[in-house]
């Protein structure tokens, strides 16, 4: 049986750790300190110090809007047996009735009717589109997947996967700069981490415009690809570093 052994040097067997990823309080909390991932290499890829610093900054008091709009879309569109997980309030997020809902649960399964409505507008945009429903006919949604990168764990979870593609579910507020934003958010080195990672030959995004409801399914060429495996590869070496100093970047920062 394979077993996986992760940044703080426990092992899991695979199946295990696998069945353990479904749980999101397992995948975003402790794996989020014991497995490398795409969004801790783009503080890597700066450097060992921005990395600690990221690894140890306090949860925000408040998430943008944006991440919740996101998040919840993505709950809507793949994953809508969770729905009946949230918390819904009949009221605006400066109410009682909300402020005493975030002190019962946790904030991030908090949302209010207008929000739900709003997103299940554009997720309900992304299920009635013929591009997608092609795509997911034949799919598998949310599956998680934990493997060795340059000797180093990193996690991941697949929105949708096919044989041999990964697809991602992307929201965007314009469509029409959907590539510089790929380029900016480093969607470049996400792709080229599960392709390595579900053994997978294409990438490919469906992308919502939140505000036109605008629905695309894009894939970019073999450089942006090869340019997310420069990250990526950055961002070990980086990890390397840190690992021969980690005392000396754990006491300073």
């Amino acid at each position: 049986m394979k077993t996986i052994k992760l940044l703080n040097g426990k092992e899991f067997e695979e199946n295990d750790i696998l069945e353990k990823m479904m749980c999101d309080e397992f995948y975003y909390g402790y794996l989020g300190k014991h497995a490398l991932s795409s969004s801790m290499c783009k503080s890597l890829i700066e450097s060992p110090e921005a990395y600690v610093r990221e690894l140890n900054k306090p949860a925000k008091a408040k998430e943008p809007q944006p991440f919740r709009d996101g998040r919840l879309i993505h709950l809507l569109a793949l994953e809508p047996h969770r729905i009946e997980e949230l918390t819904i309030v009949d009221s605006t997020k400066g109410s009682k009735l909300y402020k005493l809902a975030v002190e019962e649960n946790p904030a991030q399964s908090v949302y209010t009717r207008a929000e739900l409505n709003r997103c299940k507008g554009i997720a309900d945009t992304v299920l009635d589109n013929k591009e997608y429903q092609e795509i997911a006919s034949k799919a598998s949604f949310e599956l998680p997947a934990i493997e060795y990168y340059k000797g180093l764990p990193f996690r991941g979870k697949a929105d949708i996967l096919l044989p041999g593609i990964v697809v991602d579910l992307k929201t965007t507020s314009d469509i029409t700069k959907f590539d510089q934003a790929a380029l900016m958010y480093g969607y470049d080195l996400q792709a080229a981490l599960y392709l390595e990672l579900f053994g997978c030959f294409e990438f490919k995004y469906v992308v919502v415009d939140k505000r036109t409801k605008e629905v695309q399914v894009r894939q970019f060429d073999n450089e942006f690809i090869q340019g997310g495996f420069e990250k990526l590869n950055k961002a070990t070496k980086n990890y390397y570093k840190y690992l021969e100093n980690k005392e000396f970047y754990d006491l300073n920062l």
